[in-house]
């Protein structure tokens, strides 16, 4: 079996019992299993991870691997400390997240070219841009207060530069497709998560935003994988000339 298959599995298998896991009468319960299993999935994702990157595991995958990792912390504390914390905890794991990410995608080669003639990708930049500014402005801003209104505008900002840097990877067209399907994917789950935390509290919200922001993470790393790869083989082809 494909490797690559067998750990989209694992995670699946993760994900269904952390939504089925949210939804026990215990709610102490609920929180204790589904947090588990949220964090089992973070760990498959960094394995996965690296077992695609081990015959180049340097200091940027490590960093990466990071990245997958760090959500642990947003598990641990949604029950360990009260709900108005654990969002700035929240907020502030994920703007670390894109930090790394932003860091990685730079070491990959991603410069942002608007003439790149060869990006047939470019037009999906003002929705990465556009889209979390606005409803930032229209729909959330009224209702934060001071200091969740700044943390949130600096995640705004940087999770939009991140999408746009994640356009111009040198990759080709087939893998960028599932980073930039990965990254729309994640601008869904981020505003659904904010309407949900800051505006309304949906019922249906938990299972939904999980499914779509794991999915996208899985697209991430299979799609930016294959771009170490190609700058390997070229860095060979270069030392045997």
């Amino acid at each position: 079996m494909n490797f690559n298959i067998l750990y989209v599995s694992a995670i699946s298998v993760a994900l269904i019992g952390e939504c089925y896991a949210y939804d026990l009468v215990d709610e102490q319960q609920a929180a204790l299993w589904s947090n588990n299993l949220r964090i089992i999935s973070c760990i498959l994702m960094g394995i996965w991870f690296y077992k695609l990157q081990s015959y180049e595991f340097r200091f940027r995958q490590k960093f990466f691997t990071l990245s997958l990792l760090l959500p642990i912390l947003v598990s641990l504390s949604t029950y360990l400390i009260p709900e108005p914390q654990a969002i700035i905890v929240n907020l502030g794991v994920n703007i670390s997240i894109f930090i790394i990410w932003i860091y990685y995608f730079h070491q990959l080669g991603a410069k942002i070219c608007f003439q790149d003639s060869d990006n047939n990708f470019k037009k999906i930049i003002p929705a990465f841009l556009f889209f979390p500014l606005l409803f930032y402005f229209f729909s959330l801003y009224e209702s934060l207060t001071r200091i969740y209104s700044i943390i949130v505008f600096i995640y705004v900002i940087i999770f939009s530069y991140t999408g746009i840097l994640a356009v111009f990877i040198p990759l080709t067209d087939k893998r960028r497709m599932y980073v930039i399907f990965g990254f729309s994917l994640l601008v869904m789950a981020n505003i659904m998560n904010a309407y949900h935390t800051f505006l309304e509290k949906l019922f249906w919200a938990y299972p939904v935003i999980r499914i779509i922001a794991v999915a996208s993470k899985c697209m991430f790393i299979y799609g930016i994988a294959q771009c170490s790869i190609k700058n390997l083989s070229s860095n060979k082809v270069a030392a045997d000339v």
